[in-house]
């Protein structure tokens, strides 16, 4: 498709790996690509503008933001991820807008407070667009008070010739002391709100009945000390790895060359006293999920409502936040080598059909494209 001179403008985070890959296509097409942002990153052919960091200065970013755009003159403003960026679009007043809703931004966020609610609610209001990756989604949109005829249903999207099975590597398998055992990876951040320790607390369990198992942990984040001491605790750390940050150009080797996929997420929140106070869906699949299903990689999440109630997923499920129940899972896949290939196989189709980088970065410059040509420009 031809880019007709469209100036994008984006406000997104910069230090993302899903947005600099996002711009990056766009910008290598020939669009004229601007990123608003306070973590600024370089990008090859985009323009970066720094705005106000600290939360406190968000009436601060705002004005920048307005003043950013009017000296850009972009024929699209979006945002990705409302929470911060898209109620800064949205207060910016320009328009066309379209809003990314990525997962916590309205499965949680929404219920942190009457305020952030409002803001959020009003960001949607005010958006052209609003985009979100699968049916939960848009039924949490439209609690939220979103007019259906605006949302956007569409995923993110995967490079599937890096990310396949194809991108195994022995050599790596070898580095990780993986060449002759079992593998399971968890590649979650390491922060509260995603629950590693749940991974870890299942290794004992796992190794009783099934010794020769390693368990890799690719992120990262402000945790890493208390999980390492909880390894040592559980005397497990001969069977454990700690990588870290991985690069996105390592990323598909992780992905393909290890047995199993475990991702720790969960929509259950706490009160200050551990007591459960809310289920919220809304997210759909991650993208680091949409990645190990292009490598073929057989998978087990939590039961949360975004998997319960999706069509995309094809491996096993645990109980949320239960060890144990993840433990016989993973010795259950394991064991079943059959049962892998065909989660593998199966989930790399729905990558293909619902995923692949070139079909949803095409589907993204029909709907710029078509807004630009019917939307009148404003701020």
């Amino acid at each position: 498709m031809k880019n007709e001179n469209l100036t994008l403008a984006y406000i997104a985070d910069g230090s993302s790996v899903h947005v600099r890959r996002f711009l990056g296509y766009l910008a290598n097409k020939g669009y004229d690509i601007h990123l608003i942002t306070y973590t600024p990153s370089k990008i090859d052919n985009v323009k970066i503008h720094k705005v106000a960091t600290h939360r406190m200065k968000i009436p601060l970013r705002v004005v920048q933001t307005f003043n950013l755009i009017r000296k850009i003159n972009p024929d699209i403003v979006h945002a990705f991820y409302v929470t911060n960026n898209g109620v800064v679009a949205a207060l910016s007043g320009f328009h066309p807008l379209i809003l990314s809703a990525w997962g916590s931004d309205i499965g949680t966020d929404p219920e942190k407070s009457r305020i952030v609610r409002f803001f959020i609610k009003l960001a949607l209001k005010t958006a052209d667009l609003v985009e979100t990756s699968d049916e939960l989604g848009l039924r949490r949109l439209m609690e939220l008070g979103v007019d259906p005829k605006k949302i956007f249903l569409h995923n993110m999207g995967v490079d599937t010739t890096l990310f396949s099975p194809a991108a195994k590597s022995m050599e790596l398998r070898k580095s990780l002391g993986i060449d002759s055992s079992y593998s399971v990876i968890c590649a979650r951040w390491w922060r509260p709100e995603y629950h590693v320790a749940v991974f870890i607390r299942a290794i004992p369990f796992v190794l009783e009945k099934m010794p020769n198992v390693k368990f890799i942990l690719i992120g990262g984040g402000i945790l890493e000390n208390e999980l390492k001491e909880l390894v040592a605790r559980l005397g497990v750390g001969e069977h454990v790895t700690f990588v870290g940050r991985v690069s996105e150009e390592e990323m598909p080797k992780y992905l393909a060359s290890l047995d199993i996929y475990v991702d720790t997420g969960t929509d259950i929140e706490f009160d200050y006293f551990g007591r459960i106070v809310k289920t919220r869906g809304g997210g759909g699949m991650g993208q680091t999920t949409r990645q190990a299903m292009a490598c073929g990689t057989a998978q087990i999440f939590s039961n949360q409502m975004n998997v319960r109630h999706g069509n995309w997923f094809r491996g096993l499920i645990y109980e949320q936040l239960d060890y144990r129940d993840l433990a016989e899972k993973i010795v259950h896949l394991l064991r079943d080598e059959k049962l892998r290939k065909r989660i593998g196989e199966e989930s790399r189709k729905v990558v293909l059909q619902t995923c692949d980088m070139e079909k949803i970065m095409a589907k993204w410059e029909t709907v710029y494209h078509c807004l630009s040509r019917h939307s009148q420009r404003r701020v």
